[in-house]
């Protein structure tokens, strides 16, 4: 498995770190051997990607995109200056609440999601047997 990380700078984070994350996730989601690529972008690339594939003009601070090869399991963009916000908002501090966002989006990449209220309950479950 492979972890591709661009721009760590910007996350504050180190690559080992990040990738440590990622691949841990994907090793209990038993996807060890796919790739992934971590993308740490500006408010602004976010929302212009977030406007194009999801048609919401506004920034977030996280996307994922599920890969349609068997190698990779796919791409996760985030947005370090939305997420600071957003940790503030939570109470959380910046380095944890980036690496939950390492965690929350390699399980969407392995196909999990949180539409229903069970869904986000099973999500949630996993995210914090990841984190301990």
């Amino acid at each position: 498995m492979a972890v591709r990380v661009s721009s760590a700078k910007l996350s504050g984070l180190s690559e080992r770190f990040i990738k440590t994350w990622a691949k841990k996730t994907a090793r209990i989601l038993g996807c060890p051997d796919r790739d992934i690529a971590v993308i740490f972008v500006s408010g602004k690339k976010i929302r212009s990607l977030n406007r194009q594939y999801r048609r919401k003009d506004r920034a977030t601070d996280v996307l994922s995109f599920p890969a349609d090869s068997d190698d990779d399991l796919g791409d996760i963009f985030i947005a370090p200056a939305v997420a600071k916000i957003k940790a503030r908002k939570r109470g959380m501090d910046e380095k944890s609440y980036l690496t939950l966002l390492i965690v929350h989006s390699v399980l969407h990449l392995g196909g999990h999601d949180h539409h229903t209220a069970k869904e986000s309950k099973a999500m949630e479950k996993m995210e914090k047997k990841i984190l301990k």
